[in-house]
């Protein structure tokens, strides 16, 4: 997941408290809003029209937020707490009009993992349903009519469609938006929609590549799943570093934006969560299924159709491995929305994989045609996890192993065989699973047979549901190699030898033990135990030791720098094409000069995993370090000293899986 801040785009969806009911009870708002960009204050007349299910006993109970005061005059009601109102309604009566006024403070920046983020000054405005600037009542969705006077030279922006007013939307809406500024804006019409571009400063070329891929994700995905739902679809420039996705528009923070990978990498997913999340909205009873649906459609299937689909998988299963201790570990269904590494590999790897797993059982045309049939049924609704896998009529035993247990198998080949058949080779293969409290999971397990060159490969599925199970299957010729679960498409604890070192293991779970080095000079020791300091704050267990101290046999070591005497030896050792001198680093052939370069880099010793943080300034050290939570998942990554500048990442290539075995 890492902060948007340093650009790494982080999607936030504002998940409904939503019931069961198929069909939630619509609140519909004819909103007239006039704020003062100089004090903060928003004056908001509201003409409610209310449905009888919302009427209870003759009351309608609502709450806005504490700051806003009903003017005097309004509609009779009563104060039962800090922002919560009850009004009486006369029999049959379904309108009223509220006006209010009050002062919302602005949010300096957005920690919007802690907080809601508010906006309403000379910059611009941005308010959501967190912001509570429109009556809200409990399971209840939305529609709108919104007129905003706005000062002159700024433009509006919500959901739905844009009116000679200002906007509206006939669809009902889990929550409502509002965005104003000194926006320049460019428009192209669609196929399925108006595509939009607001940006702070005018840049053409920009917004044309941003109307270009917006056009070209709405047919993309329309035709996979359904007509895109809005008359719109807006790529806002925000006024905080984010990556956010809402009913028919995106904020991409100022630097994200033009970042020429987005477009083609998290700008799709934002897309992509107007299908799931913003309008088949997320009853989270049974978890939070839209992050890990979008993950999979969008990041995946792009990675997929790059040839990078097992790469991204295999990452996927990497981080729940290092994030995701027994202690950690919750079912699918208890996930509302990722707050830390943990919970994004569950939430967003797990879920995605679970997909996967889906798709590959019952075949792409079955897949999206059940996906089509759960848009259709459940637009601007509200849908549980349970509901969606009923798409693809999944059994019990899948539901209880994935949407609601814990965990994930381990696998091993335990024994093998090829022996002649009349008709070729026979080849026996027993598999074993192994997980916590003895658990089997029902696994459809892949199993690539490859022979001499110029014979097709065979890939059989084989059906795992024991513990230890024996298959047996017919070749038409001798194999030279067999291949467990190659491209990782099944949910599983990989085995260390499988997963290329990285550097991610610095924030996972298990021991840590960090190693000063004796050799390095004042200010350099004063930087690493500096930084020291700091993670010691957060987990006083924190191990640290010098160089010339016995390395502990377990768990992870962090070498701080290059000069480590812990390092001698182990370089040597190592199978990866890294060597180190006083003057430079050499990664695949390429040399790196010390000074002018930072290095972080992943290695394994046995089941040991350890990283090398090599600098030679402060100034290098605290640039490099800012970085790395982005870049978990490389095993070697050289930045420049003076700028930060990342000029050289990557994995090392796995080459000894015990999943394969070469005959």
């Amino acid at each position: 997941m890492s902060t948007v801040k340093h650009l790494v785009i982080l999607l936030l969806l504002w998940l409904p408290s939503l019931s069961a009911a198929a069909a939630l009870p619509v609140l519909h708002h004819d909103l007239q809003v006039t704020p003062d960009i100089k004090t903060g204050e928003l004056q908001v007349e509201d003409t409610l029209r209310i449905p009888a299910a919302l009427r209870q006993n003759g009351q309608f109970s609502f709450t806005l937020n504490p700051q806003f005061t009903l003017e005097a005059g309004s509609v009779p009601h009563s104060t039962q707490a800090a922002g919560a109102y009850s009004i009486p309604l006369k029999q049959e009566q379904g309108e009223i009009t509220l006006k209010y006024r009050g002062r919302l403070a602005s949010t300096p920046d957005c920690a919007w993992l802690t907080q809601a983020c508010i906006l309403l000054n000379k910059r611009g405005i941005y308010l959501d349903a967190n912001s509570q600037w429109y009556a809200q009542t409990a399971d209840a969705l939305h529609t709108f009519t919104l007129q905003i006077n706005l000062p002159d030279g700024w433009v509006s922006l919500s959901q739905g469609k844009q009116t000679a007013t200002g906007w509206a939307e006939t669809q009902p809406q889990d929550s409502l938006y509002l965005l104003a500024g000194r926006f320049h804006v460019y428009q192209q019409a669609g196929k399925h929609a108006n595509a939009m571009v607001y940006l702070q400063e005018p840049d053409e070329a920009l917004a044309k590549r941003y109307l270009q891929a917006t056009e070209q994700y709405l047919n993309k995905y329309s035709a996979l799943l359904g007509d895109y739902p809005y008359a719109k679809f807006a790529t806002v420039e925000s006024f905080w570093e984010t990556g956010w996705g809402m009913p028919s528009f995106t904020l991409l923070g100022s630097r994200v934006i033009r970042l020429p990978f987005i477009l083609h990498s998290s700008f799709p997913h934002e897309i992509l969560h107007n299908w799931w999340g913003n309008s088949v909205y997320v009853d989270a009873r049974e978890g939070n299924w839209s992050e890990g649906l979008t993950a999979y459609l969008a990041d995946q299937r792009i990675k997929q159709q790059m040839g990078e689909g097992a790469e991204y998988r295999r990452t996927s299963l990497q981080k729940y491995a290092t994030f995701v201790g027994q202690q950690d570990d919750f079912p699918l269904m208890s996930f509302r929305s990722r707050h830390d590494e943990a919970t994004q590999a569950i939430g967003y790897g797990k879920s995605l994989m679970l997909f996967h797993m889906l798709r590959q059982q019952v075949g792409d045309q079955a897949f999206f045609d059940g996906l089509k049939r759960f848009y259709q049924q459940y637009r601007f609704q509200a849908a549980t996890f349970g509901q969606l896998l009923d798409s693809w009529q999944t059994d019990k035993a899948f539901r209880q192993a994935w949407l609601t247990g814990t965990g994930a198998p381990r696998l091993r080949i335990a024994e093998y065989a090829v022996t002649p058949a009349d008709k070729g080779y026979r080849l026996q293969l027993t598999l074993k699973q192994q997980a916590q409290a003895d658990k089997v999971y029902p696994l459809a397990l892949p199993l690539r047979i490859r022979f001499a060159e110029g014979q097709a490969e065979q890939v059989d599925t084989l059906q795992m549901t024991q513990a230890s199970q024996t298959f047996t299957l017919s070749l038409p010729a001798k194999p030279l190699q067999i291949a467990l679960d190659p491209e990782f498409d099944v949910f599983r604890l990989p085995d260390a030898a499988e997963m290329p070192a990285s550097i991610g293991v610095m924030s996972g779970k298990g021991n840590k033990t960090y190693v000063l080095s004796r050799n390095t000079d004042a200010a350099m020791q004063v930087a690493w135990e500096s930084w020291l300091d700091t993670l010691k704050a957060r987990d006083p267990q924190l191990r640290v030791q010098y160089d010339d101290a016995p390395l502990p046999d377990t768990g992870t070591v962090i070498l701080l720098g290059g000069d480590n005497a812990a390092l001698q030896g182990l370089l040597e050792r190592a199978k990866e094409p890294f060597r180190m001198t006083e003057a430079a680093y050499t990664l695949n052939s390429v040399n790196y000069t010390c000074g002018l370069h930072t290095l972080a880099l992943g290695l394994r010793a046995g089941e040991q995993a350890i990283v090398l943080l090599d600098a030679s300034s402060p100034d290098g050290l605290d640039k490099m370090l800012a970085k790395l939570p982005h870049y978990g998942k490389y095993s070697y990554l050289v930045f420049n000293s003076v700028s930060g500048e990342n000029v050289a990442k990557g994995q090392w290539e796995v080459t000894d899986s015990p999943l394969v075995i070469n005959f």
